[in-house]
């Protein structure tokens, strides 16, 4: 199943485990390697997988419901919801992810010209 691809949780991190889970979810559907009305493992599995307890990936699992990126079935487990209009949430994603890059290259020094030249070097004939 897709959703164990390269999961791991991150302990020492300042952001809750059941965040984590829900921010690899949504990265996992915005990616389209998640697909609609793909089933997610059962609580139990993915806490299982995880090594955390259940009521971390249930917290989880039903923020995703409430945010309207999965869907519940009582007795029967979750699965992917249609998604509308994903470009919004990819680029909160896209912005959250490069935040962390530009704290992390400040933390090891490099100033905003060094910065700026190294995404320039790396993205140089990249095109979209």
């Amino acid at each position: 199943m897709k959703i164990y691809n390269d999961f791991k949780i991150d302990f020492s991190s300042a952001v809750p485990i059941y965040d984590q889970i829900k921010k690899h979810i949504k990265y996992l559907v915005l990616s389209g390697d998640l697909k609609e009305n793909e089933e997610l493992p059962s609580v139990r599995k993915l806490a299982s997988f995880l090594k955390i307890n259940p009521n971390t990936v249930a917290k989880a699992y039903r923020e995703l419901v409430f945010e309207g990126v999965v869907d519940s079935r009582p007795g029967k487990g979750f699965w992917i919801k249609k998604r509308k209009g994903g470009d919004g949430e990819k680029e909160k994603i896209l912005k959250e992810e490069f935040e962390k890059f530009v704290e992390k290259a400040v933390e090891l020094g490099f100033s905003s010209k060094e910065l700026r030249e190294f995404l320039i070097k790396f993205i140089g004939g990249k095109d979209a």
